[in-house]
């Protein structure tokens, strides 16, 4: 039987719904941050709490990989997304190579399996469009 992994612990959760990325919120000045910072950049604060992010998001720019990368194999998209919490999130998308992005168009979180070591499957979050 395969373990899973996550490919960073703390990053994200999963639950009923598909899964939540995980940042934290400086407790002084209300910055919140994905992935978590041990302090705040803005005000040097070090209580931060963690926060579940919203689950949806818009695309704001897109690139289909022609290459091969560490983890992937071409064809594969990556994308940046702005969740409403003023963060702009680096991640893969979910992608079959039929797929037709747009930008601004609605995104929602996936927690998947993203590549295998081993015995063991790595886990994480991709984006895919919102149906």
């Amino acid at each position: 039987m395969e373990k899973t992994i996550p490919f960073w612990e703390g990053v994200f959760r999963q639950d009923d719904e598909g899964g939540s990325l995980l940042g934290n919120k400086c407790s002084a000045c209300g910055r919140i941050y994905f992935p978590k910072a041990q302090f705040c950049f803005d005000c040097l604060a070090q209580d931060l709490e963690e926060v579940v992010l919203s689950r949806r998001g818009k695309l704001y720019s897109y690139t289909i990989g022609r290459l091969p990368a560490a983890h992937f194999e071409p064809p594969y998209a990556l994308g940046l997304i702005d969740l409403p919490e003023g963060l702009r999130v680096f991640a893969p998308l979910q992608f079959s190579g039929e797929e037709s992005y747009r930008i601004g168009m609605a995104m929602e979180v996936t927690i998947e399996a993203l590549w295998k070591e081993g015995d063991q499957q790595v886990i994480g979050y991709k984006f895919r469009p919102v149906v």
